[in-house]
């Protein structure tokens, strides 16, 4: 006799098992499914070996193929919780290169929910209270924006052990990131400087950060303060001193974040976050490492570009590039502020790559790399005057020309069409 097995259609878990479900088939809801188990001797009645009153074998039999639809259910469970998981690694990855340095999600979504309960406005990013709070929602505001879990979940009730799953796997996720950047560069950067001419000595290994930081006049040249002359021996013993006079803090930018390392105090603006270093970083990081390599065709000379053309982008092996980039995956089109600090602060990149420190840390001496990236997001992020916002409008534009070239114009430099002809002849009076 068959037997019919009452299924959950969403959950695949077995909600009722007999023969008298054959009679109401057709009365079953949508979201249930009736399954027509038979026995194994494809006519759903007991094999030749049976018992007299077939009921012990029919009943074994049934229970070994229950067993097997619990198994299979089991792993139909398991799967989309593994496709969850993945998703949000790879939604984690995107946080510390675009929302923040060293912050959780927890302590983010904490900050947007104490301000629910307090009513203070969701629109208004300065709470009155405590500016180290106002930049943690900031920040919330970027992940809500970058991270889609983040969006459904400030708007559902999720029970506690989900809800610590779904952080852990974004923060570990982030500080994957971080420490994959962090150790390709370690290496990268060593190559760049050992491309010089004359090379700097003493030599810089790429798998050894002994010989880097204020030890090598080279590196120290680059993450030197601004506001100090590298050139003069009495500072440079100074800082390798660690003479009161000659801290490194980051209350002043390291001279790599200028154009040529060249800082002038009466115009402290002029050249800052222009580095050669700190572009080519940025586009090994987002772009690709082969887009640092490729000469600026928009500083060719205009005769050898009449005479021999543009460049042609180099392919590995004569074969097409198929592999995204880190920009594509985070559907990054513009150079975001947040990137440009990330890309300079050490311990993901250029800082940490260029100086003596066997590993990451939040202060490395008295420098504090979390002021450091704070100063930079809130110097491109905070304009107070319209000056200042126009300079750092024309700085970002500067960024995308060099990181997107023609790519993205029309994201990070849309048309004013209401100013263009076609707006101008549709009002008619």
């Amino acid at each position: 006799m068959p037997i019919y097995l009452l299924i959950d259609f969403h959950s695949g878990i077995i909600v009722d098992c007999s023969d008298r479900l054959c009679g109401i088939v057709n009365d079953v809801k949508s979201e249930l499914l009736i399954r027509k188990l038979l026995i194994p001797n494809g006519h759903g009645t007991p094999g030749p070996s049976s018992q007299a009153d077939g009921a012990p074998s029919e009943v074994a039999a049934l229970k070994r193929w229950l067993a097997v639809l619990e198994a299979q259910n089991a792993e139909l469970r398991k799967q989309p919780m593994e496709e969850k998981s993945e998703r949000l690694h790879l939604e984690g990855r995107v946080i510390r290169r675009l929302v923040c340095l060293t912050e959780r999600v927890e302590d983010l979504i904490a900050e947007f929910d104490r301000r629910v309960m307090l009513g203070i406005d969701l629109d208004d990013d300065a709470s009155l209270n405590d500016p180290e709070d106002d930049r943690k929602y900031r920040s919330y505001k970027k992940l809500v924006a970058l991270c889609p879990s983040i969006r459904k979940l400030v708007h559902s009730v999720v029970e506690n052990g989900e809800l610590s799953h779904i952080y852990s796997k974004l923060n570990k996720g982030a500080d994957g990131a971080r420490g994959d950047d962090t150790t390709r560069l370690k290496v990268t950067v060593a190559s760049w400087l050992m491309q010089q001419t004359p090379p700097p000595s003493p030599v810089i290994h790429g798998q050894n950060k002994l010989g880097r930081g204020f030890n090598n006049d080279v590196t120290g040249r680059l993450i030197c303060p601004a506001d100090y002359d590298w050139n003069d021996p009495v500072v440079r013993q100074g800082i390798r001193d660690y003479h009161p006079d000659y801290r490194v803090t980051a209350h002043s930018w390291p001279a790599f974040l200028y154009q040529d390392e060249k800082y002038d105090p009466l115009k402290p603006v002029d050249g800052l976050f222009k580095g050669t270093l700190l572009l080519k970083t940025f586009k090994y990081i987002f772009t690709s490492p082969t887009s640092t390599e490729m000469d600026d065709q928009e500083q060719l000379n205009p005769e050898v570009l009449s005479s021999q053309g543009r460049p042609k982008q180099r392919r590995t092996d004569g074969e097409r590039r198929t592999r995204c980039d880190v920009a594509g995956l985070l559907n990054m089109k513009s150079v975001q502020p947040r990137s440009i600090a990330y890309a300079a602060v050490q311990a993901n990149q250029l800082r940490f790559a260029l100086s003596s420190t066997g590993s990451w840390c939040i202060i490395d001496d008295e420098f504090d790399h979390q002021q450091f990236y704070d100063n930079i997001v809130d110097f491109l992020e905070l304009a107070v005057t319209s000056d200042v916002a126009k300079e750092v409008e024309d700085l970002l534009f500067w960024w995308n020309r060099k990181v997107f070239r023609r790519k993205h114009v029309s994201t990070y430099w849309p048309q004013r069409v209401e100013q263009l002809s076609v707006a101008r002849c549709s009002v008619r009076h």
